[in-house]
């Protein structure tokens, strides 16, 4: 509520006020009355006050200062009726009339449009800086609105199968994040696992992240082999992005110790013993860039010493003093702590890597 009241504007109509008696209580002394000031800044006060109130009703927010002035001089127009006040006020402290001529008339008339055209300049400035407040927070109102629904969307970042293990993160560099992941069963023990990278921040990013991830389930019910499943992906999404919008995406479908990997734009994944990545051949365009697009697959097997960690971009292009972290050096950090994640992204802390993009990172493990 306190934010609504005009405190600064209020001030200035108070002082604005004791200035101009200060300049009559010199030749009339008379007003040098702690009660004729203390009405008289009050009146000051209350005159802004009464010019926040009704200015909405005085022709609607101006654009340009021209305008602003404008409004300044029709408020000061007004103004000139709180002399009256004063007057009526100043007559009943001092129990006398108090008589304002000559150069002390033409200053009252130059004091109070100053005080209405430097008031109206203020309001309006107040008004604007109010208006921009309340928007900024209904927007971050609504960010952390769509940031808790949308990792409410995420599956628990920790996933444990008769067959696999597997571990998440997801740290966002803005409200809402462009990448996600996602664990899909698909019946016969197999599991797909998806990670993807939605081009662009923001809640955009973040609407379309939730479209890919609820058609996902749907298409691999129907064809759950990786590389067919993105073709049919990228078919529903070309043409249907905004300009320069895409979908970075790689596909892990479990089945035993067989991995089956397709990869759209993404990182090559690391085995974690030699940080080796696992290249898949074929086209690498994302989803959305390309329509009739035929990408292929490749199958590993791990054992139960392997590991396998799926990223995002942002990993290997954060920036460590200047420079992208790169993917070799990311890939000796994985080594180093195994290929766990909490680890993996407190060492990228501790190089000083920038969070400028999201950090996603998914590692799989047979049990």
């Amino acid at each position: 509520m306190w934010r609504r009241i005009p405190l600064m504007p209020m001030l200035f109509g108070a002082f604005s006020a004791l200035a101009l008696l200060s300049v009559f209580a010199i030749a009339q002394p008379a007003l040098n009355d702690i009660h004729v000031f203390a009405a008289g800044g009050a009146i000051g006060a209350a005159y802004v006050l009464l010019l926040y109130a009704f200015s909405p009703l005085v022709g609607g927010p101006s654009q340009s200062k021209a305008r602003v002035i404008g409004r300044g001089c029709l408020y000061a127009a007004g103004g000139y009726f709180t002399l009256v006040v004063i007057a009526f006020v100043i007559a009943i402290v001092t129990g006398g009339n108090v008589a304002v001529r000559g150069a002390a008339t033409i200053a009252s008339l130059i004091a109070f449009a100053g005080l209405g055209i430097l008031g109206g300049l203020m309001l309006a400035r107040f008004r604007r800086a109010e208006a921009d407040r309340q928007r900024a927070a209904l927007e971050r109102q609504q960010l952390e609105l769509a940031r808790d629904l949308q990792q409410r969307l995420l599956p628990p970042p920790f996933l444990e199968t008769e067959r696999y293990r597997i571990t998440a993160r997801n740290i966002a560099a803005q409200y809402i994040a462009g990448d996600f992941y996602d664990f899909v069963p698909l019946g016969d023990g197999r599991l797909l696992v998806v990670l993807a990278d939605v081009a662009g921040k923001g809640v955009g990013a973040g609407l379309i992240m939730a479209t890919v991830k609820a058609m996902i389930p749907l298409l691999a019910a129907e064809q759950a082999n990786p590389a067919p499943l993105l073709g049919r992906l990228n078919d529903r999404f070309v043409g249907q992005l905004p300009p320069r919008e895409f979908i970075a995406m790689i596909l892990a479908l479990c089945d035993g110790e067989r991995i089956t990997i397709a990869n759209a734009g993404l990182p090559d994944p690391l085995l974690v013993s030699s940080s080796q990545p696992v290249a898949v051949s074929g086209p690498r365009y994302p989803i959305g860039v390309r329509s009739n697009m035929s990408y292929e697959s490749i199958t590993i097997k791990l054992t139960n010493s392997e590991r396998l960690i799926l990223f995002t971009d942002g990993l290997p292009e954060a920036p460590v003093a200047g420079e992208p972290l790169g993917y070799d050096r990311l890939g000796t950090e994985v080594g180093r702590v195994g290929g766990e994640i909490e680890p993996l992204f407190a060492a990228l802390d501790a190089l000083g890597a920038a969070h400028d993009d999201d950090w996603t990172a998914v590692l799989l493990e047979p049990r």
